[in-house]
């Protein structure tokens, strides 16, 4: 277990989201709930820079080969500067996509979250291939949360919170299996970082704990947080030895800091953030 512990960078936002580690930007966030949008914060600096302003609801942002980010919420779209292109939109039983990262080919998944939230009404997981052709891996989703790929891009893991489990597919065959189950922890898993070695860490949204499994299942870490919203968590800085966790406020687990990041050395060396090749050509608002 580490022994390692977390200094606050940031803090004063709403629901932070979709921690991701940019070459050129620095860690790139949400506010998911806040005042919205994506925000950066470059290596060594105090305060961050907005770079998409004001978009709500954003779970989930992958960067893109061409420029940009593609971002999840009310539909998935591919953001470059003032440009935008949807690649997908919401069916009738959906409210909005959460989480969502990419392939080493480039390839996207994405969680919808369904409009009624009962137990019984489910989103859907989501593949969208080069040419932005979409398919439907899994259709029993009650909230889709963190998504990521391993080193050797031959699985996928995914977070349904409700269930408290983290699934894990096998790419090209559509089989899935339970990986983890943290019902032993308080609040529900959120977002994950897959890391160099394998190690899969998730963000305790409610339990006040990052949590590492090796690629057996096997914990090897946890690492206790100073809040209980914890939402997302990610590797950073140049060599990917940082582990960032971020943080939210709301209701339910209220905190008068707001939304935070944190950030401690990582106990092991992260990946580099995945990469968007989707590509259409239809204009978006």
């Amino acid at each position: 277990m580490t022994t390692a512990t977390l200094t606050r960078v940031l803090c004063g936002y709403g629901l932070l989201e979709g921690g991701r580690w940019h070459p050129e930007y620095g860690l790139v966030f949400s506010d998911m709930l806040g005042a919205g949008g994506v925000h950066a914060l470059a290596p060594g600096a105090t305060s961050p820079v907005t770079l998409i302003p004001h978009r709500k609801g954003i779970g989930g942002l992958v960067p893109h080969a061409d420029g940009g980010f593609v971002v999840s919420g009310r539909n998935v779209t591919h953001k470059n500067g003032d440009a935008g292109i949807v690649l997908h939109e919401t069916h009738s039983d959906e409210q909005f996509f959460n989480d969502l990262t990419a392939d080493g080919q480039g390839r996207l998944y994405v969680g919808s979250v369904p409009k009624i939230h009962d137990g019984t009404h489910a989103g859907r997981l989501y593949r969208l291939d080069l040419d932005g052709a979409v398919h439907v891996l899994a259709e029993d989703m009650l909230i889709s949360n963190g998504l990521g790929v391993d080193p050797d891009d031959t699985v996928l893991y995914h977070v349904d919170s409700p269930r408290r489990c983290l699934w894990r597919y096998r790419q090209g065959t559509g089989a899935r299996d339970n990986f983890v189950d943290t019902t032993e922890y308080a609040g529900v898993p959120d977002g994950l970082a897959v890391a160099a070695d394998g190690s899969v860490w998730v963000a305790l949204a409610g339990g006040s704990v990052v949590v590492g499994w090796d690629a057996s299942g096997n914990r090897i870490a946890e690492i206790p947080v100073p809040t209980a919203l914890v939402t997302s968590v990610c590797f950073g800085d140049a060599d990917l030895r940082t582990l960032y966790v971020l943080t939210g406020t709301n209701e339910e687990y209220p905190d008068p800091a707001g939304g935070a990041v944190y950030r401690m050395p990582a106990p092991c060396r992260g990946m580099s953030a995945p990469m968007a090749r989707v590509r259409l050509n239809k204009n978006a608002d």
